[in-house]
């Protein structure tokens, strides 16, 4: 706790200037040690790219949380995993963390989703950006933030998706040609969510075949095309090579990449790919370690800059 604390104060400067514009990176999160790395990479390109800012974590997944907060007590875990900052252990709410930087002082905040596609924790989290922006206090002064926003997911919104679509492409790039370099079809695992609307990865499938053939495939965890259903996609595709490399379509390579696509149980897709007669390899590494892909969400950040600009010279002018 004390880490994220200590940090949200530091943002005041020492001769008593107004705190800075801050942003909220607002991920899933992740268990898994390895994966770690893939979020603060994508920390790291926003802190770079945005240097006047204070630049905070958070994860929405109550239970992720729930399991940071019992290993910042656990001695032997830590000792295991050195490579573990202090501001994961300690790592809060997207709700908490404005909360925290709110009560050092009013500031324009941004918001960046880490999710990939407008599902269910993007909406939760709109709403509740959305609710903050509209919180009024008798007094304009008063109000809790001065302006506060929230960044697009990886790709984007249903409405006017085909700009992120080729953004993620292109980023997409070096998975196609590791797939090339072993014979393989790509195979990847997105989430997805069974009560909402998901053809924007119906639309990425479309766009990486145009640019890169036809042996690319998206299937997803909670929705449609399930994994057997892309066994079945590639089997019915005309001069499909027998052998596929699976890998997340996630921004980190957690629990369902760990287990739903590379797991032992006979269900993963890996087993299913086996059982279907195909050789299969996995590409165990999440979006969020691409830097061309972290670099999306800094595209999105960018886009909204201009109105924490004015905000700025606006209470600088009062």
């Amino acid at each position: 706790m004390m880490a994220l604390l200590t940090g949200v104060q530091q943002v005041r400067g020492s001769d008593g200037d107004a705190p800075k514009p801050a942003i909220v990176l607002a991920a899933f999160g992740t268990t898994e040690v390895g994966a770690v790395d893939s979020i603060l990479n994508i920390k790291r390109r926003v802190e770079a790219a945005f240097p006047g800012y204070d630049v905070h974590l958070a994860f929405t997944s109550n239970i992720i949380r729930g399991i940071w907060r019992e290993r910042a007590t656990d001695a032997e875990f830590q000792r295991d995993n050195p490579g573990i900052p202090a501001e994961i252990y300690c790592v809060r709410s997207a709700m908490a963390t404005l909360g925290l930087l709110q009560d050092t002082g009013r500031r324009p905040i941004l918001v960046q989703s880490l999710h990939v596609t407008d599902g269910e924790e993007y909406t939760d989290l709109e709403n509740l950006v959305k609710t903050l922006a509209n919180y009024d206090t008798m007094k304009p002064r008063l109000k809790p933030f001065p302006w506060i926003g929230l960044g697009q997911p990886a790709l984007g919104l249903q409405d006017g998706v085909e700009a992120n679509l080729n953004r993620a492409a292109a980023a997409i790039e070096p998975l196609w040609r590791e797939a090339q370099a072993k014979g393989a079809a790509l195979v990847l695992m997105a989430h997805g969510n069974e009560h909402l609307n998901q053809n924007v990865f119906a639309k990425l499938e479309t766009i990486l075949r145009q640019k890169y053939g036809s042996t690319i495939f998206i299937g997803t965890v909670e929705a449609e095309p399930l994994g057997e259903d892309v066994v079945k996609a590639v089997q019915a595709t005309a001069n499909a090579p027998k052998k596929v490399l699976l890998a997340p379509l996630m921004v980190v390579a957690g629990d369902h990449t760990v287990n739903d696509m590379a797991g032992e149980d006979e269900d993963s897709w890996v087993n299913l790919f086996k059982a279907a007669g195909f050789e299969v390899d996995t590409h165990l590494v999440g979006l969020g370690s691409n830097s061309s892909w972290a670099d999306i969400y800094v595209e999105h950040l960018k886009a909204l800059e201009p109105q924490v600009m004015a905000t700025v010279r606006q209470g600088a002018a009062e």
